[in-house]
C-alpha cells in the first residue's frame, strides 16, 4: 500500500476532518509545548505499542519536527493497512506558514 504527502499549504485542509487523524510523532515535551489542533501525541519511539491500534477506516496523517520520521512512519503504517500520509517539511512548516 502507498501512502500520500501532504504539503504544509494543504495541511490546514485537513484538520477538523471526520475521516482524518493527526499523530504527532515528536517526545511528548514536544508536543506540550505545540501541536496541530486536535493531534494525538504518539511519540516514533513508541511506534510498536500504538501502530497497531490505529483505526483503519481514517486517514492518519503524520508529522514530527522537519519531516523524516513521519515518511518511515507512513510507510511502515501503510504497509498494515492504514490510510496513511506524511506532512512533509514538519510541524514548524505548517505554523510558519500559517502565522
Amino acid at each position: 500500500m502507498e501512502f500520500e504527502l501532504i504539503k504544509c499549504k494543504d495541511a490546514s485542509g485537513y484538520l477538523n476532518r471526520s475521516d482524518v487523524i493527526f499523530i504527532d510523532l515528536r517526545e511528548e515535551s514536544r508536543y506540550r509545548e505545540y501541536h496541530l489542533p486536535g493531534a494525538y501525541s504518539c511519540p516514533y519511539e513508541q511506534m510498536q505499542v500504538w501502530e497497531k491500534k490505529l483505526p483503519k477506516g481514517k486517514k492518519a496523517i503524520f508529522y514530527c519536527e522537519h519531516g523524516n520520521l513521519s515518511l518511515m512512519a507512513a510507510k511502515r503504517v501503510s504497509k498494515l493497512g492504514i490510510r496513511a500520509a506524511a506532512l512533509i517539511g514538519g510541524v514548524d512548516c505548517f505554523f510558519k506558514k500559517n502565522n
